[in-house]
Parts: structure tokens; sequence; C-alpha cells
């Protein structure tokens, strides 16, 4: 069975990192941004991931997932103002209240909560092997049930999804000028040949579960392993720095 993979071959700064210490600097940027602190804070946030973004994996990948979450922060945009009435108005229309500064804050600040955790989720399985990560989570005493479906969950769909786009991609020279609706028409046939692929799979799946013992209740073992905590505990301590100077600087209480 091929694999494809979310992991980009690099070699930015990120990819030096301990598995471990971007784990943790996920979960501390997932609870920073939802903090007591001021708009410029999540602001600087996202800047700075987004310039790890293009430092690490390039402009290419950092314009992927600029565009897979764009839509979803356009539409957080339009309507998230309107649950904020009040403060001072902004935009009003025939004696109504369309907008205040308050609502277009609040909108803000939650585009950019989005966008930083996408980011910073994008960021560590872009730079960070499956099996680096997977062994992170199990120096965390995650469950070895756990870290085998996570793995298999982000192994899976990739490939899946690889499939899609290669099938959809012979399907499309066929049928080169044709009009849209036609086209959306002729999605069911490549969703069902991805369908057939993704069944095709189940044996190989099926065995790459016995290969690793599913179901055993002797102690596992790995073949691979992480560096020594030295590097581990330094790189952590720098990231925790980082934010603590980041929360005392933009903190609201």
């Amino acid at each position: 069975m091929s694999s494809a993979t979310i992991f980009f071959e690099g070699k930015g700064f990120l990819y030096r990192v301990d598995a471990r210490a971007k784990v943790i600097a996920l979960l501390i940027a997932c609870v920073f941004v939802f903090l007591p602190i001021y708009f410029s804070g999540i602001l600087t946030l996202s800047i700075l991931l987004v310039s790890l973004s293009f430092y690490s994996v390039g402009i290419k990948n950092t314009t992927n997932i600029l565009k897979a979450i764009l839509p979803m922060i356009i539409l957080v945009i339009i309507f998230s103002p309107f649950y904020e009435r009040s403060g001072t108005p902004l935009l009003i229309y025939k004696d109504n209240l369309i907008l205040t500064y308050e609502g277009l804050i609040h909108s803000l600040t939650l585009s950019l909560r989005f966008f930083s955790i996408t980011f910073a989720c994008s960021l560590l399985f872009l730079t960070t092997k499956m099996n680096a990560f997977i062994l992170a989570l199990q120096s965390f005493f995650v469950p070895y049930k756990t870290c085998l479906t996570i793995s298999l969950v982000f192994r899976t769909i990739p490939t899946i999804f690889d499939a899609f786009n290669q099938i959809s991609d012979s399907h499309s020279l066929r049928r080169s000028n044709q009009l849209k609706k036609k086209r959306l028409k002729n999605l069911f046939p490549t969703l069902t040949s991805a369908l057939v692929v993704s069944l095709k799979t189940i044996p190989s799946l099926a065995m790459a579960l016995e290969s690793r013992g599913y179901g055993l209740k002797t102690k596992r073992t790995n073949y691979h392993m992480l560096s020594s905590y030295k590097y581990f505990i330094f790189q952590t301590i720098a990231i925790i720095f980082l934010f603590m100077v980041l929360l005392l600087t933009f903190k609201k209480f």
C-alpha cells in the first residue's frame, strides 16, 4: 500500500526541534490564544507562526495552509460581529446598527484564534515525522492504542486523499471541456473509485496491525528512539520562556 504523509522534507529551524518540545509548544499555543490577553497578543503570535512557516516549510506550503482555512476565516469575520451588538458604532445603515468596534475586535480575535491553532498544528505535522510524533506521545504516557489510532488516521487519510486527486486528474483528462454542471455530476464516479481504492487497502492495513502485534498484552518495544532529554529540556524551557514573555506583555489581568 502506498502511503502519503503530511510531513514535508526540509531543513528549517523547526526540523531540529525535539518532537516532544513541539508537542508542548502546540499545547501551550492552544491555551495561550484563549487566555485574557489583548488582541495584539494573538496577532503577534499569528505573525510569529506565519514567519516560522515561511522560513521552515516555504511559501508554497504556507499558501496551501492559508487557502485551506481562508473560507472558514471569511465566514467567521462576516457572521461573528452580529453576536456583539454593544459598544462604539462603526457602521450604521438606515438607523440600524451593523457593526461596532467591539464586534469587529471580537470577530478578528476569533479568526486569529482559529488561524493560530491551525498554523501551529500544521507546522507540527509538516516538520515532524509520524514515528517521532508517536514516540513523543508515548513519552507523555499516552496509551499505545491511542497512539496507533492517531498514526493510522494521519497515514490513511492523506493516502486516500492522494488517491482521490490522482483519480480526479485521470478523469478530468478524458473530460477536459465539460461544463461545471457535468463536472459535478461526474464527481460520483470519482468518489466511487476512491472508495474502491480505500477498500482495497483493508488487507494491507490488517497485515500492518498484525505485524505490530496489535492486541498483545506483552510490553512493547520500539525500533526508533528519540534523542536524549538534554535538548528537549533546554528547548522546552526556551518555549515556556517565550510564551511567558508574550503573556506578561499582552495580559489584561
